[in-house]
Order: structure tokens, then C-alpha cells, then sequence
């Protein structure tokens, strides 16, 4: 039986993309999903974009502070331009490192897991 064609450690994975998130592509996707019409905008599938539409999110909340579910939920719904559910994107900014819960799923607070994620200018983080 012949071995799986194995990679040497040194060599690097060819599928990894590196994203890189600048602050003029930053506020070109908040403009148009914030612009004025009839219906919110699609949450966004590419990961890019999902990682702007998610850190839009993130500013809402203050490093340091803990929140409740019912706090999250109240700060997704008042500044949500999506056409997704409050639930949805909590479980997305948990899912990439933008919030992080509690042991015992009663507080959420800020996390910066996301950094590792996209390489991001340093204006939009000092926002």
C-alpha cells in the first residue's frame, strides 16, 4: 500500500489566502450597505467582507465591560443593516473571536481572536 504524498514542514500551504482589510475598502462596504433603500443589505459570505459587516458590530461595545445576552441583543438589533437575525450575527461574533461568552453563557465581552483572522489597518482599529 503506497503512503499519502506527504508536504515537508517547511513548505507552506498553497490554499491559505491572506486577507487584508484597508481602511478605504472598509468604508466603501459600510457605504453601501448603509445607503438609503427600500430593503437591508444581505449579510455578506465572503469571509472579507463578513469580517467588515461583524467588527461594524463589534465598535458598538466597549473593551472592558461585560454585557448580558439581553444587552447584545438590543446593541445587534439597534445598529442591524443586515437582512439577518440578532441571533445570527451574536453567534457570528462569537464564532470569530469578536465576542467572547462567558463559562457560563450569562456575559459576553470584547475578545480580539479576530486580529489573527485579516490583517488590519491600524486606523480602523482605533476607531
Amino acid at each position: 500500500m503506497a503512503k499519502p504524498n506527504q508536504s515537508a514542514p517547511s513548505e507552506k500551504p498553497t490554499n491559505l489566502v491572506s486577507v487584508v482589510i484597508d481602511v478605504d475598502w472598509y468604508k466603501d462596504q459600510l457605504g453601501r450597505w448603509t445607503k438609503k433603500s427600500r430593503r437591508k443589505a444581505d449579510f455578506p459570505r465572503r469571509l472579507k467582507a463578513r469580517l467588515v459587516a461583524l467588527h461594524y458590530f463589534q465598535i458598538a461595545f466597549d473593551s472592558g465591560q461585560e454585557y448580558t445576552e439581553r444587552q447584545v441583543n438590543t446593541a445587534i438589533q439597534r445598529g442591524n443593516i443586515f437582512d439577518m437575525d440578532h441571533v445570527q450575527i451574536r453567534r457570528h461574533l462569537v464564532d470569530y473571536g469578536m465576542l467572547s461568552r462567558s463559562a457560563d453563557g450569562r456575559t459576553y465581552s470584547i475578545s480580539e481572536r479576530y486580529l489573527s483572522l485579516a490583517e488590519w489597518d491600524p486606523v480602523i482599529l482605533n476607531q
